[in-house]
Formats: structure tokens, sequence, C-alpha cells
């Protein structure tokens, strides 16, 4: 079954802090709400200014709050270049954070940007290893650790299969992305139908006519639409996916990314219509 989400990130260019984003998804009588989390707290999050969760935070606060305002968290964003080093300690850190929140996935990828001057190759081994150190923090706190399409790499769905794949683990799995997919020239249905084993959470995006025609096959990824759900050329690709994990029954958060708190409304009035639409209802 298709459970309705909203992504906190979507207040970032509001400058709106975590409280006002929970309230106003609260307000949407949604129940499942995704957090972004940076390393440590820093001074626009200090300030109110910005809706991410710092993992020096403790996190039987925040889930104070998601009780008080009848949320639940479907995942923790720490996507950072896992091509880099930097990214070990940010997942480890991340997943023990989920863990204490009661968060069932974490969520990563490759970025934006391949190295220079390193081999393909060598930089989906480097990937893997990245993510192998990770695991074993992933099986002790029975926390799945998602790999999205957002990057050069993750964006080839025989690569992201054979990355995820490797690890023969129930704690490795898929983020899908619809916009993701479709800015980096795929078909958002067709690649779904490839990984669909392994999606255990979905990022819904559309995408502007303006930017599709201006980045498709040239960008990897967005972070969020510009546009609401439903008002862009990537509408028809994901009523498709909605209409496909209906039928093939899975079960799962497809969490809105859609920038400002107008977009969010009607991307959750348009999202619950196909929802319901594939349903049968």
């Amino acid at each position: 079954m298709i459970k309705i989400g909203i992504n906190t990130d979507n207040w970032r260019h509001e400058d709106k802090p975590v409280d006002y984003c929970l309230q106003a998804i609260a307000d949407q009588g949604v129940e499942y709400c995704e957090l972004e989390a940076v390393g440590g707290t820093e001074f626009f999050t200090g300030l109110g200014f910005a809706p991410f969760i710092p993992l020096d935070s403790d996190p039987l606060d925040l889930r104070k709050k998601l009780d008080k305002h009848g949320l639940k968290a479907s995942q923790l964003d720490v996507s950072f270049p896992l091509n880099r080093w930097e990214c070990i300690d940010f997942i480890r850190r991340g997943i023990m954070f989920a863990s204490h929140l009661g968060v069932p996935c974490v969520d990563t990828t490759d970025g934006k940007y391949k190295l220079e001057g390193v081999p393909d190759k060598r930089q989906i081994e480097t990937i893997k290893y990245h993510i192998a150190q990770c695991v074993s923090v992933a099986e002790n706190h029975k926390v799945i650790l998602n790999v999205e399409p957002h990057g050069p790499f993750t964006n080839d769905a025989e690569v992201l299969l054979d990355i995820v794949s490797h690890f023969e683990s129930e704690y490795v799995q898929i983020n899908f992305d619809t916009g993701n997919t479709f800015i980096a020239g795929n078909d958002p249905l067709e690649f779904l139908k490839k990984v669909r084993k392994y999606v255990t959470h979905v990022h819904v995006k559309d995408v502007s006519k303006e930017l599709a025609e201006a980045a498709r096959g040239k960008s990897t990824g967005i972070s969020a639409s510009v546009v609401h759900i439903g008002g862009g050329v990537n509408a028809p690709n994901i009523a498709q996916c909605v209409e496909f994990l209906t039928e093939t029954q899975w079960d799962g958060v497809f969490s809105i990314e859609s920038d400002g708190g107008e977009n969010v409304v009607k991307s959750v009035a348009w999202l619950r219509e196909q929802v319901a639409k594939a349903a049968g209802h």
C-alpha cells in the first residue's frame, strides 16, 4: 500500500525550522515525514532558519516532537557523495541516530560529480567499499541503508543494481526517485521496473517544462520540484509508477519533494488522487 509522506526539506528555501515543518505536515493530514540530517549544529539551524536534523542532537527529544504532531519519520536522509571517504562517518552516525529515533531507513547517493582522473570502475568499487564500512552498523541497528539514483553512477540502473546486490543484505536497498531518473534522461517507469525488487522508499518529484528542456539528459538530479507534483511534464510518469507499484502490491512511503508550502499542499492533493485511482477507489 502506498502511503504519502512529506520531506521537511521542502521548506528549506522558506527558511523554516523543523518544528514549523512538522506542524505543516500534520496540517495536511499526512502521517509520514522525511527528515534531512546534517553532521552537527550550525549557524542557520541553530537560529531556526533551516529544517535540518543535527546528528549531535538528541534523537529522543526529536521523537517527542514527532509524537506531539502524530507523525512517523519514514526516512532520515544522510546523503553525501559515496565516492568520497567522508560519507562513511556521516552514514554510520545517521544509522545510529535513526535507530534511536525509530526510523526504518536512511538514504544516501553518489552525488552530482565523478572524481576527476579516476576511472569509473574504480569509483564504483570505492562506492561499494564505503558502503561496506556501514553495512554491519545497519544490520546491528536494523536500519535499512537505501541508495538513491541521484548521480552519474546511480542513475544507471544496471550500475545501481550491481552496487546494491553486491551486499546480499536486506539492509542495503534502494530509494527510488521519480524526478532524478527523469532529469537524467531515463524513463522513470522502466527504471523502476528494473530495480523494483530493492525499492523500500520513494522520492516523488515532478519537473517543470522549462527545466526539462534545459537540463534533461545533462543533469543527474534535482533537490525538489519547482512545480507541484502533478504540475509538470513528469506527472504522467509519476502516475504510471503509482499504478505499477500498486499492481505489484508494494508497501511503502512516497515522500513528496516539492519546493515550498504552497507546492506541498497542491502536491498532496494530486498524489492522493493518483493513489486512490490506482487502488480503484
